[in-house]
């Protein structure tokens, strides 16, 4: 016989870049912060467009930078809480994604929560590492 039946075996180490969705996905911690942030006003949680407490379906994180472009989902400025599901025409989540006016609502709500951990009330509860 040539060939010898040697087993050897894999190699123990992780992957050394994490995937696009380990970057994107919403993080608990950043749930729990985006709730509270929509719940300041009020003291219930409510949608960040058009403010209603009881949505058709349920409430939905959004990316603000979509997470196709590598959005992270690690920090609370870049999503929202919006009405949904996407995939359902007139709820808030599809208007900011699927409209060009939702996606310029989607770049100025950035600019604010920006302004909100740098400058407002939200340093308090996440500090800003832009």
């Amino acid at each position: 016989m040539i060939y010898e039946y040697r087993p050897v075996e894999k190699p123990k180490h992780r992957r050394l870049k994490p995937k696009r969705g380990n970057h994107t996905a919403v993080s608990d911690k950043v749930r729990k912060e985006v709730d509270r942030r929509a719940a300041e006003a009020t003291g219930y949680v409510v949608c960040e467009r058009c403010g209603c407490s009881r949505p058709a379906f349920r409430f939905e994180k959004a990316h603000l930078e979509n997470a196709s472009q590598y959005g992270s989902g690690r920090v609370p400025w870049n999503i929202a809480n919006l009405c949904g599901p996407k995939t359902h025409t007139g709820t808030c989540h599809q208007f900011a994604d699927e409209t060009a006016a939702g996606r310029a609502w989607k770049q100025q709500k950035q600019v604010e929560l920006i302004d909100y951990y740098t400058n407002g009330e939200g340093r308090n509860y996440w500090p800003y590492d832009g």
